[in-house]
Parts: structure tokens; C-alpha cells; sequence
């Protein structure tokens, strides 16, 4: 029987939020999120709070660094670092913490990282993450936002230009990109792995779509906490927005 682990996650980008909790939800018999931060000031007092047994922390927060986080708790909780930085240097983080996950998360990452947890919280390695590793933050870059993506064209992927793209949707178990062009295309992102990876081009406007911002050509009033916007492609295609999107859409375009 596998033991339950409370956790608290700390990460400043609510898609990313959004994400790490759909992966770690198809991990509930092991995990329990006990709540979430997006700022080191908050994370702090929720961690000293609720004494959580691990923490999947941002290295990178508004406010301050995970490491000045790590500094300030009452206690050392087992800590699986997230992160954009340079994959080849987080490489020294494997020895340093029970795991690093690099954006955009994916759920063989997940796997690992837990499969360690389990590792290191049933005695089989002492707690690494509270060693002297204030030296391997200096220096490490964040990666660059894609350009490209990769989707399927037929029986090959073929990569589109993220210019071209007007929006993203989500149908059943499936992912299309619509292109300027006229194209829908398969691809193989969850909306939740493409909030990540794509530029801030791009806005989640609602579950099931993600436009680029800058094929949007009008925007009007749909209800009180709605809006549909019409899209810059042949159809001239409209999208009605979300209403747990609202905060987001209103400051992406000042309405």
C-alpha cells in the first residue's frame, strides 16, 4: 500500500498550476494537495502552517527565489524542484533534491519524481534538498519560449510556424490546431502542456480553447462575465470565452 503524501504547490503561473494538478490527480492514492502559492511570501506561511511532506517549488518566484523559500520554513519537507532553466544545468539539482521537473511538466517526469519521493521517504536516502546549493542558481538561464510546433499531417509531423496558428481546440480526447490557412490539425498537447509552452501570444480564454492574441479582430460583450471574439482566419471564427477565464481575458485586452 503506497503511502499518502501531503503536498503544497508553489508556482507563480496559474497554468502551470493548473497543470501539475491534473498530472498529480491521476496520482490520489499517493497524493494529496493540501494547497497552492503563487509567491514566496505565501508559500512560506502555508508551508510553515500546514507542515505539508513535500513541496513541488518554483525555483523562480516574483518575490524571491525557492531557495530564499527553503531559508525561511520552521521545518525541511521533501522539496521536487519545477523549472524553465537550462535542462543540461539542472542536471546537478538530481543530487540536491528528491527531483527537478522541467516545463512544460509531463507525466513520465511526474512518475519519476514521486517514484523517488517514495525512495528517499522510506529511508532509503536522506533528505538531499537542505546541502549547500546556493551556487547552482547563479548562472542558470531560463529556456526560450518555442517558435514552432510539431503536429501530425497525415502520416508524418510536419512543424508550424506559431505565427500561423489562429487558436487551439480541445474535442473529445483530442487537440486541433486551426491555421491561418484553413488547416485543423492533429496535435498531440493537452491545452494545459500548451499553456506552457507557447508564447504569451497565446491566451486560455476558455476549458476547451487557446487563441492567439493577435488573430483576434473584434471582441464583443457575449454576457456579464462572457465575451466572444472573433477570429482573423476565413470563417472568421467565433469563440465564446469562459467565465473562470474573465480575470484573464479582461487584462490580456482591457475590457
Amino acid at each position: 500500500m503506497l503511502n499518502l503524501y501531503k503536498t503544497v504547490i508553489v508556482e507563480d503561473e496559474a497554468p502551470a498550476r493548473r497543470l501539475l494538478n491534473e498530472l498529480l490527480s491521476e496520482h490520489r492514492q499517493m497524493i494529496h494537495v493540501a494547497g497552492e502559492a503563487d509567491n514566496g511570501a505565501a508559500a512560506i506561511d502555508m508551508i510553515n502552517r500546514t507542515r505539508p511532506d513535500v513541496i513541488f517549488l518554483d525555483i523562480q518566484l516574483p518575490d524571491m527565489t525557492g531557495l530564499d523559500v527553503l531559508k525561511q520554513l520552521e521545518y525541511k519537507p521533501f522539496v521536487i524542484f519545477t523549472t524553465a532553466y537550462d535542462e543540461y544545468a539542472l542536471k546537478a539539482f538530481d543530487s540536491l533534491s528528491v527531483d527537478y521537473l522541467l516545463k512544460p511538466l509531463k507525466e513520465d517526469r511526474i512518475v519519476r519524481a514521486l517514484s523517488k519521493l517514495q525512495h528517499f521517504a522510506n529511508g532509503s536516502g536522506i533528505n538531499p534538498v537542505w546541502n549547500n546549493f546556493e551556487s547552482l542558481f547563479n548562472g542558470l538561464k531560463p529556456q526560450n519560449k518555442a517558435t514552432t510546433l510539431s503536429v501530425k499531417k497525415g502520416t508524418k509531423f510536419t512543424l508550424v510556424q506559431l505565427a500561423d496558428i489562429v487558436y487551439f481546440e480541445a474535442y473529445d480526447k483530442y487537440t486541433f490546431v486551426h491555421t491561418t490557412n484553413g488547416q485543423k490539425l492533429f496535435c498531440d498537447h493537452m491545452l494545459a502542456v500548451l499553456e506552457e509552452k507557447l508564447s504569451t501570444d497565446f491566451i486560455r480564454v476558455q476549458k476547451s480553447y487557446i487563441v492567439n492574441k493577435q488573430k483576434i479582430v473584434e471582441i464583443h460583450k457575449y454576457s456579464n462575465n462572457r465575451y466572444t471574439l472573433v477570429l482573423n482566419n476565413k470563417d472568421f471564427t467565433r469563440v465564446v470565452t469562459g467565465p473562470s477565464y474573465l480575470d484573464a481575458v479582461k487584462e490580456a485586452f482591457g475590457v
